[in-house]
């Protein structure tokens, strides 16, 4: 649909004048644009905030040469185009028709000469994609258009050649789920026959307006498509044989595009010049002669810049400095996933993740307990922790936010909400900002915990960009939420905190801006005793670590300052009323009032083999006035948070190289770290390891009240018992 461009919408792209806007989402926006000569086209353009990352860059050159593979007669005939450009652009011609989704929504059901017309050029469309080694790998309803002529397939966002896994992670699921084939939602090969399965859940759409394996949560999708059979109930029964051979779970059983072209009774798809319209419904006619109407039509003007309540001081962000993607990148490849112009997210999950299964111990250790439950939840590189909420749980997974119920595992909601750092949780209740690509403030929701719904807004921040990605929740406390934003007028970002309870806005406090593009400007923060403390996120190759740290009433800099950090920020606040601790090349304790040092712990003291690799003192964890980090290789050590003096050091460590990056947990008898061999129990009495579980874990979290250790790996969440 034709929609009023934004204010701080591009004018032109290339050659083309831009007019409006089709469409857009987290990769890129499509516009409706002329030429000089009155030519109309389709103008996709990534987002210039992703223009630096090569990745993204390669993904559109190649979307670019799949569309020019696919021409004219089956897809759109790319114009012009340039992916190296400093917003990478491409123009098609603009095709007159609506998505077969909208086809369907408009016309119902379409009856089965149209559908056997539909499939016969679709597969026809596959067949000369499939001829220069390229897959589609996302077809999908809406990604084909209906047109007067006959149908366009478009979209090659996540198109690949044969075999190249290179911008796919193995194991990983791309795609849209309710169209997935079985190998595509394990993660496998997706081949030509891959794309014969997803063209036969079009085609069962298009006649009975439902897909094959129905709809719901993601990941029931993925497991319908991948074990159960599809309902092919409503399909005329002359199709029923040929649909259900096309989507076998063994894609050696299913047809080829030629048989199915041949199957369905056309040598090149749809009838004669005319004919395909003849087929057609009377609404869908009207629907594309509606759309084709309204590009002539004066189109909308565009919007002007939302004005401010209150005008914000002015700030000048810091440089954008290099991507820093291995920091704060979704895991499981969710940012490249299927579908970012118009498809939605989902839980990445795999049957197959490493390690959960103990091996077998030495007779003379006690024996790691065996999980209470494991799920193949993929587990992103930050912002992996299980976050308790009333008696269940809440994670990140993939490119969603998940409810996990704490008993078994079992995925119970899903919020499809890619970024980390706009969700949060109190311990009651999850909040989310409203999705960025909405016109509208910035504003914050409660998410449903039974559907994953985002609720109304409960505050909401017209003097905040609600169209800005890089805008974070911080925590919610007291019922005021912490926020990092950017003004809707100009480029200041501020410190913001909101009152749910009265919806108005309590502080703000200039900050800086994202320093590299792709991220948001603070890697974590939130309340420590009467104040809102801040990491801030560190240029590209830095070995500094920004705090600041600000008043909880007024939002006023009580200090700031730069300290030296090895390896990978933390992106989790440990602190208490007093102060704030970090592990770097020593333990610190630094004061929440002023800013200087409470304690320093480790100078001098001996380190392991690998103290030269990365830095000496690893993530802490703060419990019941202890805290408790690992050191160089030496094991993990329990240090007095008052005082700064050392409880106890692990025994008999020797041969392990502790993980830094992952914080210990603490159970009433032991104390749990990680290591390259996997997650160690150290006996609080003994001071000693009693056994190892066998995993990689990203993160460790313990539930003390529920009784349970959390190990998350890249691939899977494990549940032990916690002791």
């Amino acid at each position: 649909m034709i929609s009023a461009l934004l204010h701080d919408d591009p004018h032109t792209a290339g050659p083309f004048r831009l007019l409006a806007r089709l469409g857009g989402g987290g990769m890129g926006t499509v516009y409706l644009a002329r030429s000089a000569d009155g030519r109309t086209v389709a103008v996709k353009t990534l987002h210039t905030r992703l223009a630096s990352d090569t990745t993204l860059r390669t993904r559109f050159r190649l979307e670019t040469d799949a569309a020019r593979v696919m021409g004219s007669q089956h897809g759109a005939a790319v114009v012009d185009a340039d992916p190296q450009a400093p917003t990478p652009w491409m123009a098609t011609e603009y095709v007159l028709g609506p998505p077969l989704d909208t086809a369907v929504e408009v016309g119902g059901p379409l009856p089965e000469p149209v559908v056997r017309a539909l499939g016969a050029s679709l597969a026809a469309g596959l067949a000369q994609l499939h001829r220069s080694e390229v897959v589609h790998r996302d077809l999908k309803p809406s990604n084909v258009l209906v047109t007067a002529q006959g149908p366009r397939i478009i979209d090659f966002g996540i198109a690949r050649a044969f075999g190249d896994e290179h911008l796919t992670s193995v194991g990983s699921a791309v795609g849209t789920p309710a169209f997935m084939s079985p190998e595509q939602a394990a993660g496998l090969e997706h081949a030509a026959a891959g794309d014969v399965f997803a063209l036969a859940g079009v085609l069962v759409f298009a006649a009975t307006g439902v897909a094959p394996f129905g709809g719901g949560a993601p990941t029931d999708l993925l497991y319908r498509v991948r074990y159960s059979e599809p309902d092919v109930g409503g399909v005329p029964l002359s199709l029923r044989p040929l649909l259900l051979s096309c989507l076998a779970k063994d894609p050696a059983q299913r047809p080829s595009t030629a048989e199915l072209r041949s199957a369905l009774g056309g040598a090149e798809g749809a009838p004669g010049e005319g004919g395909f319209a003849e087929l057609l419904p009377d609404a869908v006619l009207r629907e594309i002669s509606r759309r084709g109407d309204e590009v002539w039509r004066e189109l909308p003007h565009r919007m002007p810049p939302p004005a401010p309540t209150q005008a914000p001081r002015t700030e000048v962000a810091s440089a954008s400095g290099a991507s820093r993607r291995r920091l704060l990148a979704v895991a499981g490849g969710a940012l490249l996933g299927g579908g970012l112009l118009g498809g939605g997210g989902w839980a990445l999950f795999s049957d197959s993740g490493g390690g959960d299964t103990p091996k077998k111990d030495a007779v003379d250790r006690p024996k790691p307990p065996a999980p209470l439950w494991s799920a193949g939840l993929w587990c992103p590189e930050s912002g992996g922790e299980v976050m308790p909420v009333g008696r269940n749980l809440a994670l990140r997974a993939g490119i969603v936010l998940c409810g996990i119920n704490a008993e078994s595992g079992a995925s119970t909601w899903q919020a499809n909400i890619a970024e980390t750092w706009r969700s949060t949780t109190d311990g009651t209740r999850i909040y989310a900002l409203r999705g960025f690509t909405e016109q509208a403030p910035l504003a914050v929701c409660e998410v449903s915990q039974t559907d994953g719904r985002p609720g109304k807004p409960l505050v909401e921040l017209s003097a905040y960009a609600g169209m800005e990605q890089y805008s974070q929740l911080l925590c919610v406390a007291d019922d005021i939420a912490y926020l990092v934003a950017r003004a809707a007028s100009g480029k200041g970002w501020y410190l913001v905190a909101a009152d749910l309870r009265t919806g108005k806005e309590r502080w703000r406090s200039p900050v800086d801006g994202p320093r590299s593009q792709g991220f948001p400007a603070v890697l974590c923060g939130g309340v420590a005793g009467s104040t809102v403390v801040l990491y801030g996120s560190p240029d590209s190759g830095s070995k500094f670590l920004h705090l600041s740290v600000h008043d909880k009433g007024s939002g006023r800099r009580l200090w700031e300052l730069s300290e030296t950090f090895a390896g990978t920020p933390p992106t989790r606040l440990v602190a208490d009323d007093h102060n704030l601790y970090l592990g770097a090349e020593s333990l610190t304790a630094r004061r929440l009032s002023d800013g200087k040092l409470a304690w320093l712990f480790g100078n001098g003291r001996e380190s392991g083999d690998s103290s030269d690799e990365q830095r000496r003192y690893g993530a802490p964890l703060l419990q019941d006035g202890v805290v408790y980090c690992v050191a160089a290789d030496r094991g993990l050590l329990s240090v007095d948070a008052a005082s700064g003096t050392l409880n106890w050091q692990e025994k008999g460590h020797s041969g392990q190289k502790d993980l830094r990056d992952v914080a210990p947990a603490v159970g009433r008898r032991y104390a749990y770290c990680a290591d390259d061999k996997g997650v160690r129990a150290v006996d609080l009495q003994a001071h000693q390891a009693v056994w190892t579980y066998e995993a990689k874990p990203v993160v460790l979290t313990a539930d003390p009240k529920g009784g349970r250790l959390y190990v998350r790996q890249e691939k899977r969440t494990a549940a032990l018992p916690l002791a």
